[in-house]
């Protein structure tokens, strides 16, 4: 891959991470309330006085150009600020939220792409037959049903009805494996259920794209038998643009899958967004919000430099006009 290419792709991706760290702090600001009314409750009754010294000990009270000077530079410099409830520095509040979201993402994407790769071959080399129709019905009902109806169906049928499953909470996989996959069974299922849908759509295209090439024409006209000639010449090429469907999924659940984590009270990013929401609580908020958006942009940057890689006419195109 071009070097120029590459330089131009992680400039773009500082651009637009500054823009998001930019966004985040001004919607912050413009959305009613704030900690210190949290804080206080009913402020109609507090005196002026307590509310102006209570705004000037956070630093509320300077101008929001400053407040944004200050957070930025304190960002490069790793002082992430401290909670205005807890006092408690950021880091400490969001470092032990990472790992669930990253073990929840893995454990949902692994689940996902078991089944979504599996049933779009199938599908592609039955077109139109039942198999396919079943995938289709499938992929059209994981995008239309939203993920927290999937949970709480879950949690009454394996949780209410079956006890088979513990309905919420978190054990470190380090800790007590076998407890462990039992907590994390539903929501990776909730997740994967929602996410494979369109992974299965877009690959489930891609093979009927690939398969109408001359290439597979003349494979077939070789004498191999159809299913080998799905498997073995349309699935690589059809899997190449299906990195871009996964590159996408992986970064919003790395960004913390709100509601899903909030309904199982599973500890990670997305919960913590949650709580500090509720709070106004901003040095943790912004914070939060921002390593998830770094995580999306990092993992669409990866995905570019893969596809790159791996498509010879996109290698190609980007040694040409760079």
């Amino acid at each position: 891959m071009n070097a120029r290419y590459v330089v131009r792709r992680l400039i773009t991706s500082l651009v637009m991470l500054w823009l998001t760290s930019l966004v985040i702090f001004v919607v912050l600001r413009i959305l009613p309330g704030d900690p210190v009314t949290t804080m206080l409750g009913d402020v109609h009754g507090v005196d002026a006085q307590v509310l102006q010294q209570t705004r000037h000990s956070f630093g509320l009270d300077r101008p929001l150009l400053a407040q944004y000077g200050s957070w930025l530079s304190g960002l490069f410099t790793g002082n992430f600020g401290r909670s205005y409830f807890s006092q408690e520095p950021v880091q400490t509040l969001l470092v032990p939220r990472i790992w669930p979201t990253v073990e929840l993402t893995i454990a949902a994407l692994v689940l996902a792409l078991a089944f979504a790769v599996p049933a779009a071959i199938q599908a592609a080399v039955r077109p139109r037959g039942v198999i396919d129709r079943v995938v289709t019905t499938i992929a059209s009902l994981g995008m239309s049903v939203p993920a927290f109806l999937t949970a709480i169906a879950l949690i009454v049928v394996f949780s209410v009805k079956l006890k088979l499953l513990p309905s919420s909470g978190y054990v470190s996989l380090l800790r007590d494996p076998g407890r462990n996959l039992q907590l994390i069974a539903m929501p990776a299922a909730t997740l994967a259920f929602s996410i494979s849908a369109p992974i299965l759509r877009f690959m489930r295209a891609s093979l009927a794209e690939a398969t109408a090439s001359p290439y597979i024409r003349t494979a077939e006209g070789k004498g191999l038998r159809w299913s080998r000639v799905v498997r073995r010449h349309a699935t690589p090429n059809a899997l190449i643009p299906t990195l871009t469907v996964v590159g996408l999924t992986v970064g919003q659940l790395l960004g913390g899958v709100v509601i899903i984590e909030y309904i199982f009270s599973w500890p990670g990013i997305g919960t913590l967004i949650i709580d500090s929401v509720s709070k106004r609580d901003y040095a943790v908020l912004q914070v939060a919000i921002l390593v998830a958006a770094v995580a999306f942009i990092v993992t669409t940057l990866v995905v570019d430099f893969l596809y790159g890689i791996l498509d010879p006419r996109l290698k190609a195109r980007t040694g040409a006009t760079a």
